[in-house]
């Protein structure tokens, strides 16, 4: 006589309500999970299921960021066209003609965030937990490269940031670096120097990369009218 089947194991319990929908609800999961992630970041990331799926995490940070986008755009739409009545008549109805068509990209981009960021998500990840290793912020870690995934998931709270007007994206940028710290710090169970210094290090990379390119060009040009006037 054959063996019942295992059943598989129960789901985590608790986390953050947007990892219980079946209980709160998809809109008030989301909503209530957003309140803690604002209001009180250290205590939601300590609330948050450290192992099981990883689906709610990922899906948050790809609703977020798309709502980021959105905002984004907004602002940019009604400051652009109200800058409109303040140029020449032949400068306005070409604006709005570039506005007409940026109506399309718009609906492009909104369709294609999810992707971007998803990718972003698991390649910004990947940066991140290679820099941890390389500081020792995995030493006493139990989730690994998932707990990563998580923290930055749930650290794209940030991206709210971007309904501030005309300074949104830099407010979504260092809330961001503030929220995967202590993410980071939490789910990996390190100091949040160590996170912070994960979080940094490859923004400061960039930024040496890109100062470094810009000044090669910048010398190319003034060598180049340098000896055109010789």
């Amino acid at each position: 006589m054959s063996e019942p089947p295992v059943a598989p194991p129960p789901p985590p319990a608790g986390g953050l309500p947007w990892e219980e929908r079946a209980r709160y609800g998809a809109f008030n999961g989301f909503v209530e999970t957003l309140r803690r992630l604002v209001t009180a970041p250290a205590a939601a990331f300590a609330e948050a299921r450290r192992t099981g799926e990883l689906v709610s995490p990922i899906a948050y940070a790809v609703l977020i960021g798309w709502l980021g986008v959105l905002a984004e755009r907004m602002w940019s739409f009604l400051f652009g066209t109200s800058l409109l009545d303040l140029l020449p008549r032949e400068f306005g109805e070409a604006w709005a003609a570039g506005y007409a068509l940026s109506g399309l990209v718009l609906a492009v981009v909104l369709v294609l965030t999810p992707i971007f960021v998803l990718v972003g998500l698991f390649v910004w990840g990947a940066i991140v937990h290679l820099f941890l290793l390389v500081y020792g912020g995995t030493k006493d870690s139990d989730t690994g490269f998932e707990g990563t995934l998580r923290a930055l998931g749930w650290s794209a709270t940030a991206q709210l940031g971007q309904l501030v007007p005309l300074v949104g994206g830099l407010v979504a940028f260092v809330w961001s670096i503030v929220l995967q710290t202590i993410g980071l710090a939490t789910f990996h169970r390190t100091s949040r120097g160590r996170a912070l210094a994960a979080v940094l290090t490859p923004l400061l990379v960039c930024c040496v990369c890109f100062a470094l390119f810009f000044a090669s060009v910048v010398a190319m040009v003034v060598g180049a009218a340098l000896g055109a006037d010789r």
